[in-house]
């Protein structure tokens, strides 16, 4: 039997590492580079670095190993030998570390943290179960007697209610014995309540009220003799007339453009603040004098009683500021 290139790369010197012989295989079987690194899902310059097993320019034993096997597996090499060529090759990564992670099983004794407090938050919890439930003991025999005296609080107590003991006031059963010995209960008769004695017929008659005193008639002074009385009446004074104030002005600004408007009376409590768009008219009210801020003051006329009034002396750069009364 004739061995196959594979087996004969395979016997190769031990000097030559791995990655030559799997390039010698991927040359004999006519594979080119590129193909191969897509397959192993590896870029060109690391395929190179292993077929020139320059170990270097690559990752941990662990992946080299992982593609060695890999490329063996795709050349249909025996992964062993391959395995045996690298570890002789790279004497620091013959055994992979074992990466399996080992369980620790942490058991959890009585004396740790965690189960001594569970054990003292249990039983404090039953502690305080057993305290709620003895006071709702103990308040809930205590609270029965209340009942008789919640009859006592509406006014009747049991002293009240008792009637007096006296042979007078008391209405007692009378029991009587007929001759078989039989004892029949009547019931008492009420004695009638005595009526009020009459009061004599003296005392009855109301008094006389008393007689008005008889006025003395008022006789004028006699006037000396001679002389004749006339009796003088005086006009009453007449009422003098208010004096009727004269209407205050109506002041009306008329806007043919927006500006920027402040007014505000002596009061303060007439106020207008902000932008009055085109169109508007704005009468002034409350008590004057006015103090008036207009912004554009070319786009505003200031009527009073319908007479125009020139803000020109009273505008510095289209801006007016003026105080106006209109009553002087």
């Amino acid at each position: 039997m004739k061995p196959t290139a594979t087996e004969e790369t395979l016997e190769s010197p031990r000097s030559e590492g791995p990655g030559r012989q799997l390039k010698t295989v991927r040359e004999a079987e006519g594979l080119e580079l590129s193909r191969v690194a897509v397959l192993l899902h590896l870029s060109e310059a690391k395929l190179e670095a292993l077929e020139a097993d320059d170990y270097g320019q690559l990752p941990g034993a662990v992946f080299v190993q992982g593609y060695l096997r890999n490329y063996a597996r795709l050349l249909g090499v025996p992964v062993e030998p391959v395995l045996n060529a690298y570890h002789a090759a790279n004497p620091r990564g013959a055994r992979a570390p074992d990466l399996r992670l080992s369980k620790v099983r942490h058991e959890v004794g009585s004396g740790h943290a965690v189960v001594k407090l569970v054990t003292w938050g249990i039983v404090i919890l039953l502690l305080a179960l057993l305290v709620v439930w003895w006071r709702g003991y103990l308040q809930w025999p205590m609270q029965l007697p209340g009942v008789g005296q919640s009859t006592d609080a509406s006014g009747f107590s049991s002293d009240e209610t008792n009637l007096p003991d006296d042979g007078a006031g008391a209405l007692q059963p009378v029991t009587e014995v007929d001759a078989s010995g039989e004892a029949a209960l009547t019931l008492p008769r009420f004695a009638p309540e005595p009526e009020p004695a009459s009061l004599p017929a003296e005392s009855l008659v109301p008094e006389p009220a008393p007689e008005p005193e008889a006025e003395s008639p008022v006789t004028p002074e006699a006037a000396p003799s001679g002389e004749p009385t006339t009796a003088t009446v005086e006009p009453p004074a007449a009422a003098e007339p208010t004096p009727i104030s004269p209407p205050a002005a109506r002041v009306v600004l008329e806007f043919s453009g927006t500006s920027w408007t402040k007014i505000q009376d002596a009061s303060g409590e007439f106020r207008v603040e902000g932008q009055i768009k085109a169109g508007a008219r704005q009468a002034l009210e409350g008590l004057p004098p006015y103090r008036l801020v207009l912004g554009n003051a070319s786009v505003v006329r200031m009527l009073v009683d319908g007479e125009e009034l020139d803000l020109t002396p009273y505008t510095r750069g289209n801006v007016a500021r003026f105080s106006f009364d209109p009553d002087n």
